[in-house]
């Protein structure tokens, strides 16, 4: 598990370069496009960190999460075992501070979503077991504690929880007089995020998987009327453990990928949602009532991005029940546009805009300002910002920060001048306090010449939208999202699913990290990265 250090330096910021070259943007011109030898960032067996960080395990798939979870038995996984302890994938989606504690500990509570678990590399022989899987899925609040100069998890720690196929939710706003106040479970929760007022959002995905899968198990997912109960954004407040998950209908009902929220200065919620489709659209919720009021995603206005000359503007949709239940239908009727397979949202601290990735969508046949290629599967990031910083404005101009793909060999990729590292497939954003983009990307277990893995764009400056490569997941993986501890200068994040290559197996993984044991399966892994 020793991290592999060394084999990519992050490199003093071009201070030879004039302003002028740093500021500019180059196509394929980083680097990389002029030296052809075989690829540095190309996936193996191991991970790679960057020579200015030691990578550490926090959690792995199997660890125990509450207090009866039994000990990890991958070859005779149960439902016990699936709903105690740490799952097969995971995102992470908020960090919270809890109340100082009297023994002067530093505590942090992590939230994470836990969007797959396919039987193909959780099972033995690939034997689907539903009920298990189920489990599997959901969400995850760890407790963390910092002791001997590192971050671990509390094993049973207060609050400590998994949200699952079985938990309890509450349904709230305009659409639960028609589909229920109440239902069992949170199914492929994708993205998430931490809330100015301290709860935490789960995205619920494409369910509809979900729902034939756990169909022959006994929960009533069977009954076609569950099918409307999900596909909602879900609050919950991660440092009570006995709260009601609460589904909020009035954020319209639609798979999605990403989602990032706000508050405007007179206190009211403005929540940026991403559709998870190749094709899929960018919503935009802002609330009635102050976001502390208990309601503030009860009542609003819902709007859709139309992508029009170098910007979008905001066109808004209806509040009705066909609309919330049927929202991309509504979209799509409005005039929304498109984005190449829209994921993770980065709102600048501010409201100084925000950050879009797009993983690529090889089915546009058409280009425009924010989608820069046809036919595309490498994707790229988006700028878009506001007049003056009000994120309830109308129109926001846009600009491209990136576009992904190896310089050498992809059309019209696109980095600042003098960039150490190239990508594919961008699909997580987060911001740290110092305004550094980091990229998490997920090239869906597919081997390309580069690994997926965790990328810093930086955003400020002279040298904006330059891109170093901060950590390589192993083959198979994607990175599941990151999250930020200025005081000990950690950067947690998850390498998912290892060795899930398309065509690896529980039996047959393309690499068993971290632990590469011949006993053991490849492991989603929670990671920090320590700055040195």
């Amino acid at each position: 598990m020793a991290a592999s250090n060394g084999a990519i330096s992050r490199r003093t910021l071009l201070g030879g370069l004039s302003a002028l070259a740093l500021a500019s943007t180059a196509r394929a011109q980083s680097v990389l496009a002029t030296n052809p030898a075989p690829s540095p960032q190309a996936p193996k067996r191991d991970d790679t960190v960057a020579g200015d960080f030691q990578r550490l395990v926090v959690a792995r798939w199997g660890d125990g999460v509450l207090p009866n979870a039994p000990p990890f038995a991958p070859d005779q996984l149960t439902a016990l075992q699936a709903g105690t302890q740490f799952p097969y994938d995971a995102v992470i989606t908020a960090l919270v501070n809890p109340p100082p504690a009297q023994d002067g500990i530093p505590r942090l509570v992590m939230v994470l979503a836990n969007p797959d678990a396919p039987a193909r590399m959780v099972f033995p022989g690939g034997a689907d077991e539903p009920a298990v899987a189920g489990q599997l899925q959901g969400a995850t609040v760890l407790n963390l504690q910092y002791l001997a100069g590192r971050w671990m998890t509390v094993d049973g720690g207060y609050q400590a929880r998994r949200i699952t196929d079985g938990t309890l939710c509450q349904i709230t706003g305009p659409v639960a007089a028609a589909i229920g106040s109440t239902v069992q479970g949170v199914l492929a929760p994708q993205a998430g995020c931490a809330t100015p007022w301290g709860t935490a959002l789960l995205a619920e995905g494409n369910v509809t998987p979900w729902l034939t899968r756990l169909a022959s198990t006994d929960d009533g997912y069977a009954d076609p009327a569950d099918g409307a109960r999900f596909g909602w954004v879900t609050e919950f407040d991660p440092l009570d453990p006995g709260s009601f998950p609460t589904k909020h209908t009035g954020l319209g009902r639609f798979a999605r990928a990403g989602i990032a929220v706000t508050t405007t200065p007179d206190g009211r919620a403005v929540l940026f949602m991403s559709q998870d489709e190749p094709a899929g659209f960018l919503f935009r919720f802002i609330s009635a009532a102050p976001a502390t009021d208990g309601s503030a995603f009860e009542a609003g206005t819902l709007s859709v991005a139309q992508i029009n000359g170098g910007g979008i503007d905001w066109v808004d949709l209806g509040t009705d029940i066909p609309t919330l239940a049927a929202t991309v239908s509504a979209a799509a009727s409005a005039g929304g546009s498109p984005f190449d397979a829209p994921g993770g949202i980065a709102i600048v601290p501010g409201n100084g805009g925000l950050y879009l990735a797009c993983r690529g969508n090889p089915a546009r046949t058409t280009a425009d300002a924010l989608n820069p290629r046809t036919g595309d599967d490498n994707g790229h990031i988006v700028l878009l910002a506001p007049p003056h910083g009000d994120m309830t404005a109308r129109r926001f101009a846009g600009r491209l920060a990136l576009v992904a793909g190896n310089p050498a060999t992809a059309p019209l990729a696109q980095y600042s001048a003098g960039s150490t590292a190239w990508l594919k497939n961008p699909r997580t954003l987060n911001l740290d306090p110092y305004g550094q983009l980091w990229i998490g990307t997920d090239q869906r277990g597919h081997v390309s010449d580069t690994a997926d893995g965790l990328f810093t764009l930086q955003t400020n400056g002279p040298s904006r939208f330059l891109l170093s490569a901060a950590y390589l997941a192993p083959i198979g993986a994607a990175i599941g999202g990151a999250a930020f501890d200025t005081n000990t200068r950690t950067i947690f994040s998850v390498a998912r699913h290892p060795g899930a290559t398309p065509q690896a197996s529980f039996d047959h993984p393309a690499t068993r990290w971290p632990t590469l044991q011949p006993s053991m399966p490849p492991q989603t892994t929670v990671i920090g990265l320590v700055q040195q």
